[in-house]
C-alpha cells in the first residue's frame, strides 16, 4: 500500500468514526434518513483516485457491508459516467467487479438496473462474468430484467446454432443465473442450451438449472414443443419419454402434444420436414405403447398424412405399418372405422388387379380383428374372397372369428 492510499484510508476510517459521533445527537428521524458513514465513505469515494476508490469500497464492506448498497451502486455509476475512458483500464476494471461482486454478496436488489446497464456497456469478460453472478442474487422476480436476460441468452443461442461467436464462459453463468432467478420463461432458453453441446460444462451446468427451475415439468417440455426449433422439438420429447418420474398420462400428454405439432406444421423450411415427420412418428410409437385412446383422431390424421408420405416416397412402408399399429392401439371405434375403410380401398385395388404391399394388408387385417368392432365384418369377409396372399386371407378368417366372438 503507499503512501497516499493508507493516507486516504485512514482519512476515511477517522472521518466516518467523527460523523457518527457527530451525528448521534439529531433525532431518530433525521438519522434514518442520512447514514452518516455510508456519506463518509461516499464522499471519501467521490475524491479518491482509482486506487483508492477500490479500498474504499473494500473498507466500507468490511465495516457495513448490507448497508453500502448505495455507495456500490455510486461506483458503478462513476465506470459508466467514464466508460469511454476507462473502457481498458485495468484498475477501473477491479472497480467494477469489485463494486458488482459487494452488490451480489449484499443482495442489494436496487443496483440490479444499472449492473445490466454495465453488462451491455462493457466489452470486460470479467465484469460480464461478474454482473451475471450478482443477477442471481439481485434480480429477483423483475420481469423487465429478466425478459433482458432470456434475449441475450436467446442471442448466444441463435448464435451458436447458425455457427456464430458465443462467449461461452459468459454463457456458462447465465445458464447459473437463470435456474437461481426460476422463470419459467427461461426453461425453453435453458433447454436449448442443454441441447446445442456448447460444452460439457455448459451442458451439465443447463440441465442443473433445468431442475432447478422446477415447475410444471409438463407445460414446460410442451412449451419446448410449440416454441423451439424442431430437432429440440424432438429430443423434448424423447427426454419426456424416458423420465421415469412421469406418469403415463403426463407422457401421452407431452406425445399428443408433439403429435399435433407435427401435423399442423405447413409451411416450413425444407431441411425441417424430415425432423418434423421424425417427430410424428415418435409421438405414435409412444402413442402405441400407452394405448391412449384419447390420441384418436391425431392418430387418425396421422395415419392420413403418412399415407400421402408413402404414395409420394417421402417416407417408409415402415412409419406406415407403425401408424396401422397405433390406430389397433387406440381400442376405439374411430380407429376400427378407420381402418376399414382403408381395407375397403385395398379390396378394391385387389378386385381390380392392382397390387398392395402384402405387409400392410396383414397388418389392417390383423388389427381390425385386434379391434373387434364389427364395423369391420363386411371388409374383412369380402377380403377372404378376393387374391390375396394367403396370410392375409388366413388373418381376415381369424379377425373375423374374433368379431364373432
Amino acid at each position: 500500500m503507499n503512501r497516499t492510499t493508507g493516507f486516504y484510508r485512514l482519512f476515511t476510517l477517522v472521518f466516518a468514526v467523527l460523523l457518527v459521533a457527530s451525528f448521534s445527537v439529531v433525532s431518530a428521524q433525521d438519522a434514518s434518513e442520512e447514514d452518516p458513514m455510508l456519506l463518509a465513505f461516499q464522499k471519501s469515494f467521490a475524491r479518491g483516485s482509482l486506487s483508492t476508490k477500490i479500498q474504499v469500497l473494500q473498507d466500507a464492506s468490511e465495516m457495513n457491508g448490507p448497508e453500502m448498497g448505495p455507495l456500490y451502486r455510486q461506483a458503478i455509476e462513476f465506470i459508466l459516467d467514464n466508460i469511454r475512458t476507462l473502457r481498458d483500464d485495468t484498475a477501473a476494471q477491479e472497480l467494477a467487479v469489485l463494486a458488482v461482486n459487494l452488490i451480489g454478496m449484499h443482495e442489494y436488489t436496487p443496483a440490479a438496473d444499472i449492473i445490466w446497464r454495465l453488462f451491455e456497456q462493457s466489452s470486460s469478460v470479467r465484469i460480464q462474468i461478474a454482473v451475471m453472478s450478482a443477477l442471481g442474487a439481485v434480480a429477483g422476480d423483475d420481469p423487465e430484467l429478466i425478459s433482458k436476460l432470456n434475449t441475450w441468452m436467446a442471442s448466444q443461442n441463435n448464435a451458436m446454432r447458425s455457427g456464430g461467436n458465443v462467449d461461452r464462459q459468459v454463457l456458462a453463468e447465465c445458464v447459473v443465473t437463470l435456474g437461481k432467478i426460476g422463470n419459467e420463461n427461461s426453461y425453453g432458453l435453458l433447454f436449448s442450451a442443454s441441447y446445442l453441446k456448447y460444452s460439457d460444462e455448459i451442458t451439465y451446468k443447463a440441465d442443473g438449472a433445468l431442475e432447478q427451475l422446477g415447475g410444471d415439468y409438463v407445460a414446460n417440455i410442451s412449451r419446448v414443443i410449440e416454441q423451439n426449433p424442431p430437432v429440440e422439438k424432438l429430443e423434448a420429447l424423447k427426454r419426456a419419454d424416458s423420465r421415469e418420474a412421469l406418469s403415463v398420462e403426463q407422457k401421452a400428454t407431452i406425445a399428443m402434444k408433439a403429435l399435433s405439432y407435427g401435423l399442423g406444421s405447413r409451411v416450413v423450411a425444407e431441411e425441417e420436414k424430415p425432423v418434423l415427420r421424425e417427430l410424428r412418428y415418435e409421438a405414435v410409437r409412444a402413442l402405441t405403447e400407452y394405448r391412449w385412446a384419447e390420441a384418436t383422431e391425431l392418430v387418425i390424421d396421422h395415419f392420413d398424412q403418412t399415407t400421402v408420405e408413402v404414395d409420394r416416397g417421402e417416407t417408409s412402408t415402415s412409419s406406415l405399418l407403425e401408424a396401422i399399429a397405433c390406430l389397433g392401439a387406440m381400442g376405439t371405434h374411430e380407429a376400427a372405422v378407420r381402418l376399414s375403410l382403408y381395407l375397403e380401398v385395398m379390396n378394391a385395388y385387389v378386385e381390380n388387379g392392382q397390387p398392395v404391399d402384402t405387409q400392410v394388408a396383414l397388418a389392417v387385417v390383423n388389427n381390425l380383428g385386434a379391434l373387434g368392432d364389427r364395423v369391420a365384418f363386411d371388409y374383412l369377409l369380402y377380403t377372404g374372397y378376393l387374391d390375396y396372399a394367403p396370410p392375409v386371407k388366413r388373418a381376415a378368417r381369424e379377425a373375423l372369428d374374433n368379431l364373432k366372438n
